[in-house]
């Protein structure tokens, strides 16, 4: 009867860090700017950026990694960086706007 209990609390306790580890970032979309522009984060990190501005814009990486198409105000888009690098992006619309996500 105690050996399912222990399997589950082993398993818990196994799969329990990987899920607290797992960090979202905030990146809002304000102003026609990236709000911060740059930003740290550890591999499995997902990036959301947050368009607050009154028009759209796109979360574009330079290198294709991803794109969001232009985001109408008040969505948002997500990405998760799995490996380490520096990844610029822009905004497709309003090239002007640029940040970088550096994932190490």
């Amino acid at each position: 009867m105690r050996r399912p209990f222990i399997r589950t609390a082993i398993l818990t306790l196994l799969v329990w860090p990987c899920c607290v580890l797992a960090a979202t970032v905030q990146i809002q979309i304000k102003g026609m700017n990236f709000h911060p522009d740059t930003v740290t984060v550890a591999p499995g990190t997902t990036v959301t950026w947050t368009n607050d501005d009154a028009f759209g814009h796109t979360t574009t990486s330079d290198t294709k990694l991803w794109d969001s198409g232009v985001l109408a105000p008040g969505k948002s888009f997500s990405h998760t960086f799995d490996k380490p690098g520096s990844f610029p992006y822009h905004c497709a619309v309003h090239t002007f706007m640029t940040g970088t996500v550096t994932v190490k």
